[in-house]
């Protein structure tokens, strides 16, 4: 039996929400820019990255949420197995949108719709054959190089999209201090 992996995510988001998440619970994302598909999203151990995330976003009513996280029946992109089966994916959904006469989505460098579209696809199909996907993780290089021909960006970061609410323990609004 496999270790249950738990890892700290932190949410960017406003004061507001961030009030009413600790009441009523998170929404799922279904943005177009979302990278890793539909689900809630988190800066994994990187409370900084979420604070200059809300920041920018939000600016004073900016508020991060730290979270205790499953990963559990994880679609996990920083283990090369996952390769494979988003490429097959992949090839399926571009066969679709051809029989339906649909041009492919546009990648561009805030908005990731073919990363989003092709990731729910893998997940619907991978679902059909009995396999669930609760969790998906992937790692993103952002921002700009730390030093002269690094291959280390300011802004990398791993992010998690929680699928099952249930995968999230435990969660407390963070003070600004905390990061």
């Amino acid at each position: 039996m496999a270790d249950i992996v738990r890892v700290y995510g932190y949410h960017g988001t406003t004061i507001q929400a961030a009030s009413s998440i600790l009441q009523e619970g998170f929404r799922f994302s279904r943005n177009e820019y979302d990278w890793l598909g539909d689900g809630i999203y988190f800066f994994q151990d990187a409370p900084t990255r979420a604070w200059e995330w809300a920041t920018t976003q939000h600016g004073v009513e900016a508020a991060v949420l730290g979270a205790v996280i499953r990963l559990e029946d994880c679609m996990d992109l920083l283990d090369i197995q996952w390769a494979p089966v988003l490429a097959e994916a992949y090839d399926a959904f571009l066969a679709q949108l051809k029989r339906v006469q649909l041009p492919l989505l546009r990648q561009t460098s805030g908005t990731h719709r073919l990363d989003r579209a092709v990731i729910n696809y893998a997940i619907g199909i991978l679902a059909e054959q009995g396999i669930m996907i609760r969790t998906v993780r992937g790692a993103f290089s952002e921002g700009s190089p730390v030093f002269p021909q690094s291959a280390f960006f300011d802004r990398a970061h791993v992010q998690i999209a929680v699928r099952d609410i249930a995968l999230i323990e435990a969660t407390w609004l963070m003070d600004r201090e905390e990061r």
